[in-house]
């Protein structure tokens, strides 16, 4: 039993130490801002990866030039622009929708639109369709019970 309060004891201690320890540690400003920033830009040579995630000698540089470029107190649009103006609309994670690039995000909810429009016309259509057959069918099998039993009488 002693054993066992002992442990308990040495768990809440280190969990106690690691999270005052993870309070303690704060991230620089320069290097908030260089998360937030490279975390918005590709990396030219990985596949998909943002440059804050990247370990390759290119995206060290970008990082670097980042610094650089927050150290000389530019702002987080004029990095960004700078980037752009460098690499195209490629360089970010979420290009900006202009241009010929709306329509490609404009396509799909138009396609999904005019389909569910088109079912719905195609199925009132069908519907109006069956109706006005089963009305002259059943006009038609009327007449021909009428001349039936017409027949039928002398």
């Amino acid at each position: 039993m002693m054993r066992r309060i002992r442990l308990v004891a040495l768990a809440l201690v280190i969990g106690g130490v690691s999270a005052t320890a993870g309070a303690l540690k704060q991230e620089d400003p320069v290097e908030q801002r260089l998360k937030a920033v490279s975390s918005g830009l590709r990396c030219p040579v990985c596949q998909g990866e943002t440059v804050y995630d990247s370990h390759s000698s290119v995206a060290n540089q970008m990082k670097d030039l980042i610094r650089e470029q927050i150290g000389l107190g530019r702002t987080d649009e004029d990095i960004r622009t700078f980037f752009i103006d460098r690499y195209g609309d490629f360089i970010l994670m979420e290009p900006r929708a202009r241009g010929g690039a709306i329509l490609v995000w404009a396509f799909p909810l138009f396609a999904i639109l005019s389909g569910t429009v088109g079912s719905l016309i195609l199925l009132r259509h069908r519907k109006s369709g069956q109706r006005s057959a089963t009305a002259s069918a059943a006009v038609a099998d009327t007449a021909d019970l009428v001349r039936r039993i017409e027949q039928l009488d002398p």
